[in-house]
């Protein structure tokens, strides 16, 4: 059976995916073709090899590995949550190992322009001898959640990851890979008092007046909502005081900005949420900001770049 990517071709960065997943090959009618499996006759049968090896200056050198699943998977629509390898291997490619070569693609396999939003891409944890292409379209990104703002007096929560990985993989980035925005730190809510005069009766038709203090409820701003995907429970502004001073909610690249406080009093406005692959922004005497979701935790395992190379990159880079 041919290599499920044997002819694939980025479209713009016009890569040939197939030389860089480390495969063998044969020159067949003058042209090199990678080779998927090695076969050896055994008792009048033909068997698949596990691997070949060549012996060369003295020593053996593998030259071929045929245990691994072979796969090219696209994705054109949202995908609405984490996408994650191993799942995606053992539940549609039937495949229970841990040896894998493949292809993703972000956006229309065969439209660089086709612009696609994953919120999570997890590759997984497969043998150190496995090695996937990661390709995003132009226009494409992965962008997952941002946190929400605290509400008033309280802390904001952290962005959430963009792309995991304890595969090796080969990076081919024309679009966006972006940690989520942290969100905004909650204000605070204060009193504030102030005296005024107040009538009364005195003597024979006069008015008197007395001074008071009046102490009145001050509220304050909730934090914005960091950049991200948004959904209906993430990437929201927090809630503010008793009169209402919400944060905005985060958008898809720009965080939301905190509520305001009102006038007199020590009460503090909301801190921004942050934009994508930022921090959340702080504010005096309430809670404290959230951080940025990390945009690709496992950047040690990018083991070599193609085509439009790493990209935009949007937020810290781990491990």
């Amino acid at each position: 059976m041919a290599l499920p990517y044997k002819d694939y071709v980025t479209p713009g960065s016009n890569v040939k995916v197939q030389e860089y997943l480390r495969h063998s090959s044969i020159k067949v009618g003058g042209s090199w073709a990678p080779i998927e499996d090695v076969q050896v006759k055994d008792g009048g049968a033909w068997r698949d090899v596990k691997e070949v090896h060549v012996k060369s200056g003295g020593s053996w050198r593998l030259v071929h590995e045929g245990e691994h699943f072979h796969f090219i998977q696209a994705f054109s629509s949202f995908l609405d949550g984490e996408w994650n390898i191993p799942n995606w291997v053992a539940n549609t490619g039937g495949y229970s190992g841990n040896k894998i070569k493949g292809v993703v693609i972000i956006g229309n396999k065969n439209d660089q322009n086709a612009g696609n939003y994953s919120r999570q891409l997890n590759l997984g944890n497969f043998s150190s001898d496995s090695i996937i292409y990661l390709r995003l379209q132009l226009n494409s990104r992965i962008i997952p959640a941002g946190g929400n703002g605290g509400n008033v007096g309280n802390n904001g929560t952290n962005g959430q990851r963009g792309l995991y990985s304890r595969t090796n993989f080969i990076l081919d980035n024309a679009g966006m890979i972006a940690g989520g925005g942290g969100g905004g730190a909650g204000g605070n809510n204060s009193n504030y008092t102030y005296p005024v005069e107040q009538p009364f009766g005195c003597m024979k038709g006069n008015t008197c007046y007395q001074t008071q203090n009046v102490t009145e409820f001050v509220p304050g701003g909730g934090g914005g909502g960091g950049a991200g995907y948004p959904t209906s429970n993430t990437g929201r502004g927090g809630n503010g005081g008793s009169n209402a001073y919400n944060g905005a909610n985060g958008q898809l690249q720009g965080g939301g900005g905190g509520g305001g406080a009102a006038q007199n009093g020590t009460s503090n406005a909301g801190g921004a949420g942050g934009n994508l692959g930022e921090n959340g922004q702080d504010t005096p005497g309430g809670g404290t900001p959230g951080t940025s979701g990390t945009a690709i935790d496992g950047w040690s395992y990018r083991v070599g770049q193609a085509g439009n190379g790493d990209g935009v990159i949007k937020g810290p880079k781990v491990n």
